[in-house]
């Protein structure tokens, strides 16, 4: 079938990571909503963290991208935790290493699910009889 399931999905990108990648990730798992997680070798991170201190961090893109970085996009229909500021902050340090690489990265924020506020907002304004003309009509 041309449909398959996220965690098909993400087998198959697990299944197509080049022979190399054993060298860089201790392992690779796949949920079965489809994330592919991949948790880097300890060994390999100590080494380029001595290599940053030996040489210092050079600009090795030759050709820039523009990278889109989404990163905290709370709910904000609900209450904010400290995983958003977990996000948040992950999101600032790919992003500012990116940069540094040379890259042109946007940063994004989407902050969805207004839903709840506009309609408890035009419930307010509707009690309040805030709204005239056509505007009324529309709220049920």
């Amino acid at each position: 079938p041309l449909w398959k399931s996220p965690r098909d999905l993400g087998e198959a990108i697990k299944a197509s990571l080049p022979a190399a990648a054993s060298e860089l990730f201790e392992e690779i798992n796949v949920a079965p909503q489809g994330f592919v997680t991949a948790k880097l070798k300890t060994a390999w991170i100590q080494d380029q963290v001595v290599q940053l201190f030996k040489t210092g961090l050079e600009r090795r893109s030759n050709s820039p991208k523009r990278v889109v970085i989404d990163f905290s996009s709370p709910n904000i229909a609900k209450e904010m935790h400290v995983g958003h500021l977990r996000s948040t902050i992950l999101g600032d340090t790919v992003a500012n290493l990116l940069e540094k690489l040379g890259h042109n990265v946007l940063r994004l924020n989407h902050v969805g699910d207004w839903g709840t506020q506009f309609g408890m907002l035009l419930e307010y304004m509707k009690r309040q009889d805030a709204l005239a003309g056509e505007a009324s009509d529309l709220v049920v």
